[in-house]
C-alpha cells in the first residue's frame, strides 16, 4: 500500500489523500483550501493524479474542506463512485450547491473556468455516483476492507480503517470534541498506521467542562448591558451546537428569554437533515429533540432573504444573532460584521478554529482596523472567545484516543494542522506514547 499527501499536508484545509493498493488507486477526501480567501488558486490547478484513473473516494464528513473539490475531480475526468455515511451525502449536497453561489461570486472575474466547474449540474453528477454505507459495514473491494467508524465530529462524520493482507491503517478525518447533540468518538481500533490530524495539536480547549456556563454569563452580560451577541458559526454543526445549548438555557430558565435572529438559511435547511437522524444523537440530545422544533420557537427568528436584513438591524438590543461563516471569509456574516463592529455596544463571540489569514483570526489577534469590500472598519466591538465550542479534538483528547493503541500502531502521519501545532504534537506523541511520528510534505509518497 502506498499513500501520497496530496493535500492537507502545510496546513488544516484541502484534506487529499491518494491510496494506491496493487492496481487500485482511490483517495480520501477532497478538499477545498481555505485561506484568507475563498478563491485560492491552488484549488483550480491540477491534481497530482490522473482523476480518470481514480476508481472511487472515501468521504469522512461533509465539510467544504474534505469535499470541496469534488466538483473540479470530476471536472477533470473522474467517473469512480464516492462512499460515505448517509447523513453525509445529504449533508454534502447542501454544502456543495452553497459553495457553488458563494465559489462563483468570488471567483467569477479569475478566469478560472468557474461556472463550468462550480454548478448544480456538476453537484447532480456526484450525487449520482454516491454510495452509503453505516458505520461498521465491511467493504470489500479485492483484497481490501474498508469500514468506517463514528468521529463524532459533525453528523454523520468518520474515521476510516482499511485493511489489506498485512496491514492495518486509519485516516483520522477530523475527530470530535465533546458534542451537545452528537454521540462521542468511537475508541480507535487496532491499526498498524494512523494518519492523524492534528489542528488543536499544541492546544488545549480552556473551559471544556463549563463552556456552556460560560456561555450564560456571556448571555447575561448581554442582556443586563443591552448589547448585541454576534456569534460568527459554520451553518454545518456550529450553529445547531450553539442555538442548541442557548435554547437550552432559556428553555431551563438559567437566562431571560431573548430575540435570537437565526442569519443562516444554510444552517436551517441543515437543521432539518438532523431532524431525519436522531439515531446519531446522544440520549439527552434525543429527548431534548422530541419535545422541540429549535427554529420554530418564538423568540428564534430566521432570516431567510438577504433583503431582510434590516429587522436584524432595527431591533433594539439586546439580541443575538448566530450568522455563518464561521471564519468571516463570506457569507451573510460579513453583512452583519459590517452593521455592527464599530458599535461599542456590540459582543462578537468565536466559537471555532479560525484558520491562518482568515478575518476572524485578524480580530482574535487584536486588530484595531479591518477591510470589507475595500472599505476600511475601525474595530470597536468587544473581541470574545469560546473556542472549546471546536468540533475537534484538543491535544489532550488526541493522546488520550491514542493511548490504548500505543503498543500496536507502528507509526503516526501528521496532517490537517498548522506547522507548530504538528510539530508540538509530534513530540508530545514520542515523548509520551513511545510511537515514532512523522510530519509528510505535499506530494510526499509513503510505502507501508
Amino acid at each position: 500500500m502506498k499513500i501520497k499527501f496530496c493535500g492537507g499536508t502545510e496546513e488544516v484545509t484541502g484534506a487529499n489523500y491518494l491510496i494506491e493498493y496493487k492496481d487500485i488507486k482511490f483517495l480520501i477526501d477532497c478538499g477545498l483550501i481555505q485561506r484568507e480567501n475563498v478563491c485560492e488558486i491552488e484549488n483550480f490547478e491540477d491534481f497530482p493524479y490522473n482523476p480518470e484513473e481514480i476508481k472511487f473516494v472515501l468521504i469522512t464528513h461533509a465539510h467544504l474542506d474534505h469535499i470541496g473539490r469534488l466538483p473540479k475531480l470530476f471536472y477533470d475526468g473522474f467517473k469512480g463512485e464516492i462512499i460515505s455515511t448517509l447523513p453525509t451525502k445529504d449533508l454534502a449536497k447542501e454544502i456543495l450547491l452553497d459553495a457553488n453561489k458563494v465559489i462563483y461570486e468570488k471567483c467569477k472575474n479569475l478566469n478560472l473556468n468557474v461556472e463550468k466547474i462550480y454548478n448544480e449540474e456538476t453537484v447532480e453528477k456526484i450525487l449520482n455516483k454516491w454510495r452509503t454505507v453505516n458505520y461498521h459495514e465491511i467493504i470489500k473491494i479485492e483484497d481490501l476492507e474498508i469500514e468506517f467508524f463514528d468521529a463524532g465530529h459533525i453528523l454523520g462524520s468518520a474515521f476510516i480503517k482499511i485493511k489489506d493482507e498485512n496491514k492495518k491503517v486509519v485516516f483520522s478525518g477530523d475527530l470530535g470534541n465533546i458534542d451537545p447533540i452528537l454521540k462521542p468518538t468511537e475508541p480507535l481500533p487496532n491499526c498498524d498506521y494512523l494518519i492523524l490530524e492534528s489542528t488543536y495539536g499544541d492546544r488545549f480547549h480552556e473551559n471544556l467542562e463549563n463552556r456552556k456556563d460560560i456561555l450564560e454569563d456571556i448571555i447575561e452580560n448581554t442582556i443586563k448591558e443591552k448589547r448585541a451577541l454576534i456569534i460568527p458559526a459554520f451553518a454545518l454543526e456550529r450553529s445547531q451546537e450553539v442555538l442548541y445549548d442557548i435554547v437550552d438555557l432559556i428553555e431551563n430558565k438559567k437566562v431571560p428569554e431573548v430575540k435570537i435572529f437565526l442569519d443562516s438559511p444554510l444552517a436551517v435547511r441543515i437543521f432539518r437533515i438532523y431532524d431525519k437522524y436522531p439515531e446519531f444523537f446522544n440520549e439527552e440530545a434525543k429527548n431534548f429533540f422530541v419535545h422541540r422544533d429549535l427554529v420554530d420557537l418564538n423568540y428564534v427568528e430566521i432570516i431567510y432573504e438577504a433583503e431582510e436584513f434590516y429587522k436584524i438591524v432595527n431591533f433594539p438590543n439586546p439580541k443575538i444573532i448566530i450568522s455563518s461563516s464561521g471564519m468571516l471569509q463570506g457569507g451573510r456574516i460579513i453583512n452583519v460584521i459590517k452593521n455592527f463592529i464599530e458599535d461599542e455596544k456590540t459582543t462578537i463571540l468565536f466559537v471555532g478554529y479560525q484558520t491562518k489569514g482568515s478575518l476572524g483570526r485578524k480580530l482574535l489577534e487584536g486588530a484595531k482596523e479591518i477591510y470589507l469590500d475595500n472599505e476600511k472598519y475601525n474595530v470597536k466591538a468587544k473581541i470574545e472567545k469560546l473556542l472549546s465550542y471546536s468540533g475537534h479534538k484538543d491535544q489532550k483528547a488526541l493522546i488520550d484516543w491514542i493511548f490504548p493503541r500505543r503498543f500496536e500502531i507502528k507509526k503516526i502521519y501528521l496532517v490537517q494542522g498548522e506547522e507548530n501545532a504538528k510539530r508540538v504534537l509530534k513530540f508530545k506523541i514520542q515523548d509520551y506514547l513511545g510511537i515514532n511520528v512523522e510530519i509528510p510534505y505535499k506530494n510526499q509518497e509513503i510505502d507501508l
